[in-house]
Parts: structure tokens; C-alpha cells; sequence
């Protein structure tokens, strides 16, 4: 169903939602530190209970979690089915994070895990990881045509090799793992990419009291973790504000004529790294003030109008790759021209996001072109517009919210085919952004 989007202005004062990279990881880290105790009824609750304010992926996670626990029971289905839908964290960590678990509790011998893909996840590479699982028994077999991924397998111990420059999020499910893989290491193969991603996952393990030795190997490194000696109950789930969703806010205050934004819950020293969108827009000229409110950083944005634009800007992509369609309807508001280097990970997300910012971008007028060869697309600047035309979304959460910056940047209604996709990973915001009180 098609929704209409108007902004005239922008004045927000809220407090972030959680990030949903942190929060897969803590859930993930808690869940598999209590299987050695056997956790309460309310630990489980904690754990794997949806709540009104978690977002679909966050969803997936828990539903994961919660057939793992079901699958312990006596008389349990030998499938275990892994609702991970659209979330290519939630597969990309429960694959590794599943059959350890699944190995740890001695049922990898009768038991197999099923994964339900939604979207254009199913299509979407894991060829590193299957091979580095296969090496240790595991099997994973990708059946397109049932829209199933099955793994499968009693793993063995040793060294689980994967390479450092293609998914952190294998990195991370194998890291996770290791909290059950007894007489194991994971090996990281050449230089990490995305390394912020990982820092958040050791960030989660050493929270919990978790040891992670890290050994040099010449151009690898070997990462061997210890349990803490004392393993706690958990009396609340907690994760640090969400710097993608405040990249978006933020965003929007840049390149809106007239804003006030103030934002609560966001740590200024995150390993997140879209944290980077503050000194983005800082180097576009708009300005951004950290401040103090009942004794917590708040972070403001006060704007009255887009400035006339600073020049060229290339932007190397590869740590930040979510924020990407928000940056490019900055670079239109802000820049005579920008260049989008690394963007090779975005054409296998929800939707091939160099396609669909583009095609976005070219709703609204604003030059664009991409370099295939290069991995490379580059945006000119423009802040006059005559009309915008419908915009697509591709069922992708990130283009949906670029259309709200579109809207606010042209000054124009702009009508998308779906809002619902948001609630992947921002459930509320149309409310929020439908709510809010506008500036004199």
C-alpha cells in the first residue's frame, strides 16, 4: 500500500532505539553462557521473548534462540526450524551459533537445523563460511527452490580458518560459537575488514567475563576464548543505543531546511562504526554539539538552512556500508560532488542498494552515476527541485528512509510503495516522524 511522506521541518528530542547489532550479540553471548547452568524460566523470558519495541531482526534472533531451547526437549522434531527471515545477521551468526549449541547439548548427531529465508536472503553469499564449517563436519546445503538452507553434522575441534575480507559476520558467528566449541580457535586468514563489527562481538564476550586471547601467527591471527569462573543469572537485556537509526535522524536534521534534533542513548565512544555520520556531516558543514542532560550525553543538531555545498568529497565505504543511502542524499544536499568508494558489499543486502539509491536519487533529479569496475558511484550536488517522482523501495528498510530524506530535503510529498519495511530495523519511525511538532 502506498504511503505519503511530508517534511517541512524537523524538531525531534528522543532517545535512540537500541542498536541491533549489539543486541543480536549480547542475546546470542547470554543464551549460550546459560546452557551450562541450565537457565531459569525468567532467564529464558529474557532472552527469548519478543518485545513491542524490538525490530525484526531482533525478532529473528530470539525466534532462533528459542527453537534452540526447544529442541532440548524430550520428544523434540529432529528439524530444528531457524526462523531468520530477511535477517542476514540472524543466519549468518546462527549458522555457526546453531549447531555449536546444538553439538554443546549432544544433539548434533540426531538433529539438523532448518533455516527459513525470506526475501532475497537465500541468494545472498555464504560460501566462505560453508567451506570453513565443512572442514570441521559440518554441512550446509542451500536448497533454493524450497527457500531452506539446512546444516547439518557433529562438529570437530580445531582450528576453524576463515578469511578476514569477506563477511565480519561469519567472524562473529564463529566467535560466538566458540563460547560452547571446546578445543577450538578461530583463525582469522589475511587482513580484517570491517573490523568494528568484530569489536563489537569481543566487546559482548568480554562484558560476560568471557577471556579472548589473541595470537599472532604471521599475517593470521588466532583468537582462543575462556570461560569466565563463575557463570551469573542475568536480570536484564541491555544494549547501547543504535548509531545506523541515529545516522538516519541525524541525517535527516542536515538536510532538512529548518531543524532542531537533540538524541539521547548514543555512546560517544560506540565501536560502532556508522558513528563515523557525525564527522560526515561535520565535514559538509553542518554542526553538531555534544551536550549533558541528567547527566548523559546528548548529542544536538540545530539547522535553519542547507549551506551552499563544500566542493568534492570521496568517502572510502567499505566499515560503513549501511549508512550509504543516507549519505548520498546528504552529498546531493551538501556537496558539489561526491564519490562512493567500496560499494561492492551493498549490491547484496535487501536490495542491491547501489541500484536502488540511484534509482532514488533519480526520482528526485540529482545526477548520479556508478563505476562498476571500481565498486564506485558518485553523486553532484543539486538543492533545487521542480517535482519528485513515486519511490520505489524495494521492500529494503534503508531505501525507505531514504525517501524521508528526500522528502525533506525537496521540499516535495513523496509517495513510497511501502512503509512497513522499516520495522526491520527502525519499528515506529512513520509514528515518530508523523508526530512530530513542526518549527516556526
Amino acid at each position: 500500500m502506498s504511503y505519503k511522506i511530508n517534511i517541512d521541518s524537523v524538531n525531534l528530542d528522543m532517545k535512540v532505539p537500541a542498536s541491533k547489532s549489539v543486541l543480536h550479540r549480547v542475546l546470542i553471548v547470554n543464551f549460550l553462557l546459560q546452557s551450562f547452568k541450565g537457565p531459569s524460566k525468567e532467564v529464558i523470558d529474557l532472552i527469548t521473548t519478543p518485545l513491542d519495541i524490538d525490530n525484526q531482526d531482533i525478532i529473528a534472533t530470539r525466534g532462533c534462540l528459542k527453537a534452540l531451547l526447544d529442541a532440548t526437549k524430550a520428544g523434540s522434531d529432529k528439524d530444528v526450524v531457524m526462523p531468520c527471515n530477511e535477517s542476514g545477521s540472524t543466519l549468518r551468526f546462527m549458522i555457526s551459533v546453531g549447531i555449536a549449541y546444538l553439538n554443546h547439548m549432544g544433539l548434533a548427531d540426531t538433529h539438523r537445523l532448518v533455516f527459513k529465508p525470506k526475501g532475497r536472503l537465500i541468494n545472498r553469499p555464504l560460501d566462505q563460511l560453508i567451506d570453513c564449517l565443512k572442514e570441521h563436519g559440518v554441512s550446509v546445503v542451500i536448497d533454493k527452490e524450497a527457500e531452506e538452507i539446512i546444516v547439518s553434522g557433529v562438529m570437530t575441534p580445531g582450528d576453524y580458518k576463515i578469511e578476514g575480507n569477506v563477511s565480519s559476520q561469519y567472524i562473529s558467528g564463529l566467535l560466538m560459537a566458540s563460547v560452547v566449541m571446546r578445543d577450538s580457535r578461530v583463525v582469522l586468514v589475511g587482513k580484517l575488514e570491517s573490523s568494528g563489527y568484530v569489536d563489537l562481538t569481543i566487546d559482548a564476550l568480554e562484558f560476560k567475563g568471557i577471556g579472548i586471547d589473541i595470537i599472532d601467527e604471521g599475517e593470521n591471527k588466532a583468537y582462543v576464548l575462556s570461560l569466565p569462573n563463575k557463570i551469573e543469572d542475568i536480570t536484564s537485556i541491555e544494549a547501547e543505543s543504535d548509531w545506523s537509526s541515529a545516522a538516519f535522524l541525524l541525517s535527516l536534521a542536515a538536510v532538512a531546511p529548518k531543524a532542531h534534533m537533540v538524541l539521547g542513548g548514543l555512546n560517544p565512544a560506540s565501536k560502532q562504526k556508522d558513528k563515523i555520520i557525525v564527522d560526515i556531516i561535520n565535514q559538509m558543514g553542518v554542526r553538531t554539539s555534544w551536550e549533558t542532560r541528567d547527566g548523559a550525553p546528548v548529542i544536538v543538531v540545530d539547522t535553519d538552512k542547507l549551506g551552499d555545498g563544500i566542493g568534492e568529497l570521496t568517502l572510502d565505504t567499505k566499515d560503513y556500508p549501511d549508512i550509504v543511502p543516507y549519505i548520498a542524499v546528504l552529498a546531493a544536499a551538501l556537496t558539489k560532488k561526491t564519490v562512493f568508494e567500496n560499494v561492492g558489499r551493498l549490491k547484496f543486502k535487501e536490495s542491491d542498494r547501489v541500484k536502488a539509491t540511484m534509482d532514488v536519487l533519480s526520482c528526485a533529479g540529482i545526477p548520479c552515476s556508478e563505476n562498476v569496475e571500481a565498486e564506485s558511484f558518485e553523486v553532484v550536488g543539486k538543492t533545487s527541485f521542480d517535482e519528485v517522482t513515486d519511490v520505489p523501495t524495494y521492500n529494503d528498510h534503508r531505501i525507505a528512509m531514504m525517501a524521508c530524506l528526500i522528502a525533506a530535503l525537496t521540499g516535495k510529498e513523496v509517495t513510497i510503495d511501502d512503509e512497513k519495511c522499516v520495522s526491520k530495523s527502525f519499528p515506529g519511525l512513520f509514528t515518530i516522524l508523523e508526530n512530530m511538532e513542526g518549527l516556526n
